[in-house]
């Protein structure tokens, strides 16, 4: 097994930032959210049902070798893979966690330090604002079945009238929240809430406590990654603010765990929402490797910027198909 340089040897080489289309390779990380059996509407496709998560990990384990995330940019002689979830859901703990102890297939879970249960954080409470829209957009209480909305430069106009009209208010509103500051998603968000008023959190959407990250911590198959402190699009803050969102929660999982997070996975994660900064910052703060949510493979990609490929309800057919697309033939 051949090992390649460490990636902060090669540094000094232009970084390759992640696109749409990768070059070949056979080495891949998955990224999950959600694994869970709630029949709930599931307007991001974050959910995973659990005996599918298993067919999953069954398939994976026949086609690759696996690998923890930080091992996967070490070349080797079969193709590899990488198990991540992210944003620290309870149902990670509880649904995935038994399947992937069962396998033996190692895992990283990727938490939002201030989004944790009991850390002690300012968001620590409410849900992750797609959640309360889940609600506010799918579920809408008493209140107008239309509703305009501002955020920048945009004018949305919502219908929760019908079901097919509440999905694609859904996918429209969040796209565009997706690239805004917090200030303008919490903004726009509260003023719904006004809109709409409903209950508090629900358990669908619950995160893991400290404790519960900690029990996770200290399995040998896992990793604690960083996913920043607030969820934040890194790329829509100042050079100040993004360099804290790392630090801060490189220091606050420190304290957590016990040791310095090496991993991190950018929120979101996408073109528009993370920027070529933010990759030299989280050299700076102390991150061996980082992760986008651009699919391909991890070969020739930049280490603080490494491709993933964001898994939904698939078949198995559809996965074998989406980690085999960039293989050489």
């Amino acid at each position: 097994m051949r090992v390649v340089p460490p990636f902060r040897d090669v540094w000094s080489r232009r970084p390759v930032w992640p696109r749409r289309f990768r070059p070949r390779g056979r080495d891949v990380v998955l990224l999950y959210h959600r694994v869970s059996d709630d029949p709930s509407p599931d307007p991001g496709g974050m959910v995973v049902p659990t005996a599918l998560f298993r067919h999953h990990m069954t398939a994976i384990r026949e086609w690759f070798d696996l690998v923890p995330a930080r091992d996967v940019p070490h070349r080797r002689d079969a193709p590899a893979v990488a198990v991540t979830l992210d944003d620290g859901y309870l149902d990670n703990l509880q649904n995935a966690a038994p399947v992937l102890r069962e396998l033996g297939i190692p895992a990283t879970f990727f938490v939002v330090a201030d989004a944790i249960n009991g850390a002690g954080g300012p968001s620590s409470g409410p849900e992750y604002w797609w959640d309360r829209l889940e609600h506010l957009l799918l579920e809408p209480g008493p209140g107008p079945s239309r509703q305009e909305v501002r955020v920048g430069s945009h004018r949305l106009f919502l219908d929760v009238g019908r079901p097919e009209a509440r999905a694609r208010s859904y996918a429209l509103l969040t796209g565009v929240l997706h690239r805004r500051p917090p200030e303008d998603v919490e903004r726009v968000v509260r003023a719904l809430e006004d809109v709409w008023p409903r209950a508090g959190s629900c358990d669908r959407h619950r995160r893991m406590s400290a404790d519960q990250v900690r029990d996770l911590a200290r399995d040998p198959l896992f990793d604690i990654g960083s996913h920043t402190c607030s969820h934040a699009a890194l790329a829509t803050l100042s050079r100040t603010r993004s360099r804290a969102e790392l630090e801060r929660s490189r220091d606050d999982l420190q304290h957590l765990l016990g040791e310095r997070p090496a991993l991190l996975a950018y929120p979101y994660g996408a073109p528009g929402t993370v920027a070529r900064r933010n990759a030299r910052q989280a050299r700076g703060a102390g991150y061996d490797l980082a992760f986008v949510n651009v699919a391909g493979p991890v070969e020739g990609a930049d280490p603080h910027a490494l491709p993933r490929i964001t898994v939904g309800r698939w078949s198995v057919d559809h996965l074998r198909r989406a980690v085999t697309a960039w293989r050489p033939r």
